[in-house]
């Protein structure tokens, strides 16, 4: 587990000038204010989400998703009562859910890789999945290109959300969203096809809709 105590230092540093007045406009709606201290803390930040998860983009975007959740709940910043604490606390949290969703998508990826390559009748199986292919295959092409496209690179390369969003431009929220979508209509789709394709439908889908 991770010393959280020790860490808190890495978001400590010097107050900004007038702090308390910049956070009043900042609770008031000033985009300007926030501006100022989204770059005075943001590198603390960074640097401590990157000591977690190791990833240059993952901290990239836990700082966005942090400063995104300050901004979003600008109005209760008049009550806390020491914003860097408050802030190091939204950034813990954050970064805690991200490392327990990617072991959580590493575990269930190892459960679907299972389940695919169990065969009791070797050319059953082969049948079976060859089938089973087919009928993913005709689900696919229910999808829209994009939920399609993102759903295959996910399944079939094995990207994760932030790789498949460096590729496509667009943000890890909306790869995530694209195979939610696709993930709800290959379920209505195989619904009254094969057990296994269900599962594995399942189990891939407890990735994302958790």
């Amino acid at each position: 587990m991770f010393d959280i105590s020790s860490q808190n230092s890495a978001v400590t540093t010097l107050p900004i000038p007038n702090e308390n007045n910049l956070l009043a406009r900042i609770a008031e709606g000033d985009e300007k204010a926030f501006g100022v201290l989204f770059h005075h803390y943001r590198e603390r930040i960074y640097s401590y989400a990157y000591h977690l998860s190791g990833n240059n983009a993952q901290a990239d975007e836990l700082v966005q998703d942090v400063f995104l959740k300050v901004w979003l709940n600008r109005e209760k910043i008049p009550h806390v009562l020491r914003f860097d604490s408050w802030l190091f606390t939204i950034a813990r949290n954050q970064i805690f859910d991200l490392l327990k969703n990617m072991a959580k998508e590493a575990s269930l990826r190892r459960q679907i890789a299972e389940l695919l390559s169990v065969s009791d009748n070797p050319v059953e199986d082969h049948i079976l999945s060859r089938e089973n292919e087919e009928q993913l295959q005709r689900a696919l092409d229910q999808l829209s290109p994009r939920q399609k496209l993102i759903f295959t690179l996910s399944r079939n390369q094995g990207m994760k959300h932030e790789e498949i969003a460096s590729r496509l431009h667009i943000s890890r929220h909306t790869v995530k969203t694209h195979l939610v979508q696709a993930l709800k209509t290959l379920r209505d789709t195989l619904h009254f096809q094969s057990d296994r394709l269900l599962i594995f439908i399942f189990l891939f889908t407890q990735i994302f809709l958790d």
